[in-house]
């Protein structure tokens, strides 16, 4: 295994990268980190935000900054909220920032060459974040030392083959995804894509392509597989499957070990820790197996754990574990998830294992709101029979059924009073849960706009998968007894997202073939799909749900 010390002084001419266009080699990348080096006004110390799509430039430009012994501060998003928390300790922001015209962006090539120097592992290299799953991302450094310690005990668990080429669905903005898709390939020697998969005919047209790959996803991908492709073509192509982010349920995981031919491995761990522990459920054993050169005891009722690249200060894990006699052990949920509401403790942990034991329920997520009155309330994710009985039942009989299941266990007062169904929870591109996505699901405010739960992006083409909140204005006397979304509301919004997206500048003119087929009904699930033609100045939307199209059209522009 090479070292991020000095992995610049192997063989200059192999390939450590693929691009849709283009292979590069290790020499290529010497050049570019020399490109941005010279670009840059880098001094020794400064914190630098970086945000960059294509893995090759992202890891050029990390190099380049501890080149100079600058740290590389890894937000998880560009978010407006996110720029203005991370701009007054930065000394800029480097790569796809579309809304800071003073972010550095794609430096011309340079015919400068000159030598790069070991780097000393004891130098802090990347500030990452939480996942802000429970509150504002904080941050956490890392070492040299500790990427490239994490990245050899990682490479102790499995045997890959030196021809894998890795693929992911993760961006390297986050560990996960930093840690597996990136460092660990370039220290093993191994090629990857500049590019993530964002849908499953990516994965798919990449094992056409490959004879051997292994896979870096989350959950959220691996249980959306589309089963309708011809998998059995190219059966054998896919070595491994490595997931991480939340646990994945057994179904799920069985589900995508059979379309891929091979079993999930997943990873335990957190940005605070790194990879700590792995399992395989294809063995029917939900156990964790932890990493060599991890330890872990039980201090005072706190799980401690240690290793070399783990620092004291966040040895303790919040879960709660069950350790068996052979040193594996199970999850049993978060220590620091009880709440008191009207003076009655509960376990938001407990809440949601009741519910997703239900025929009705896939997953669930509990919150407790801070109102007049404190309010539980749940986001959940609707299993086939779920969808069947709010289809052909109704909303409010569903809700009746979850609350009688939860009755034996739970308190009157501290049953939900609010509930969210959706499809599939709202994870984002890390597979985390975001809280302000989640509350913003039960906002009280004037609510002009729909909730963003996901969004695909390819070119000129985007999806975005929306919530409809009964809370919705557009919804007041339109109509009373049966409120639907009016037309002009789904063209207004299409607008606004197509301008947003595709940086639309020109004056509308007109619609053309607009129709409108199903009405859109307050807390609903809907996918807008836009599709803009830069020449023509046109663009396409389409609304879209498990009921079909409600509706379509184009919006022009002069």
């Amino acid at each position: 295994m090479l070292s991020l010390s000095n992995w610049f002084e192997s063989t200059p001419d192999q390939v450590i990268a693929c691009s849709p266009d283009a292979s590069h080699s290790k020499a290529d990348l010497m050049a570019r980190i020399n490109d941005w080096r010279t670009f840059l006004p880098l001094e020794p110390k400064q914190r630098w935000v970086v945000y960059h799509s294509d893995t090759f430039e992202f890891i050029a430009i990390l190099f380049a900054l501890w080149q100079s012994k600058c740290i590389a501060c890894l937000p998880s998003d560009i978010c407006s909220d996110t720029i203005d928390r991370l701009a007054p300790n930065s000394a800029g922001f480097i790569g796809e920032f579309p809304d800071l015209e003073q972010a550095f962006l794609y430096p011309p090539s340079s015919m400068q060459c000159s030598p790069l120097v070991p780097l000393d592992r004891e130098q802090t290299a990347i500030e990452v974040y939480t996942s802000g799953s429970t509150g504002t991302p904080k941050p956490i450094l890392k070492t040299i030392a500790m990427i490239e310690d994490e990245i050899a005990s990682v490479d102790q668990l499995w045997t890959i083959p030196k021809h894998a080429t890795l693929i992911s669905t993760v961006p390297h903005q986050h560990l996960f995804g930093l840690t597996f898709r990136l460092f660990w390939p370039l220290l093993t020697e191994r090629k990857f894509l500049t590019k993530a998969c964002t849908f499953t005919e990516d994965i798919f047209r990449q094992a056409q392509q490959l004879a051997c790959y292994v896979l870096i996803s989350t959950p959220s991908h691996l249980k959306r597989l589309n089963d309708q492709l011809d998998w059995t073509s190219v059966a054998g192509h896919c070595h491994q499957v490595i997931s991480s982010a939340a646990p994945l349920a057994r179904q799920d995981s069985l589900f995508a070990a059979e379309l891929l031919g091979t079993p999930v491995h997943e990873i335990y761990g957190s940005s605070e820790t790194g990879a700590i522990a792995w399992r395989t459920q294809s063995n029917n054993n939900e156990h964790w197996h932890l990493l060599p050169q991890i330890d872990m005891q039980i201090h005072q009722g706190r799980v401690h754990i240690s290793g070399p690249y783990i620092e004291p200060k966040h040895a303790y894990l919040s879960d709660q574990i069950d350790i068996s006699t052979s040193g594996s052990f199970r999850l049993l949920g978060r220590q620091d998830r009880i709440h008191k509401v009207e003076g009655k403790r509960l376990s938001l942990t407990k809440m949601e294992h009741e519910i997703e034991q239900t025929k009705w329920i896939r997953a669930a997520r509990a919150l407790v709101l801070a109102r007049k009155r404190d309010e539980v309330v749940v986001v959940a994710e609707l299993s086939e029979a779920g969808k069947q009985l709010r289809t052909h039942g109704s909303q409010k009989e569903l809700v009746k059924c979850l609350k009688q299941a939860l009755r034996s266990s739970f308190e009157a007062v501290l049953l939900p009073r609010r509930w969210r169904f959706l499809s599939s929870l709202p994870y984002n591109s890390q597979g985390k849960l975001s809280m302000d996505r989640l509350h913003s699901l039960f906002d009280n405010h004037e609510v002009k706009w729909p909730v963003e739960l996901s969004r695909n992006t390819l070119d000129e083409h985007i999806q975005l998968v929306f919530y409809i909140p009964k809370e919705l204005i557009y919804f007041e006397g339109h109509f009373d007894q049966h409120p639907i979304l009016p037309g002009i509301t789904q063209t207004h919004w299409a607008q606004h997202f197509g301008r947003k997206h595709f940086a639309i500048e020109g004056r509308f003119t007109g619609l053309e073939v607009i129709k409108f087929q199903h009405v859109i009904q307050p807390d609903t699930e809907v996918t807008l799909s836009l599709t803009y033609n830069s020449a023509l100045k046109k663009l396409t939307f389409q609304y879209l749900s498990d009921k079909g199209v409600h509706s379509s059209g184009r919006i022009c522009f002069a």
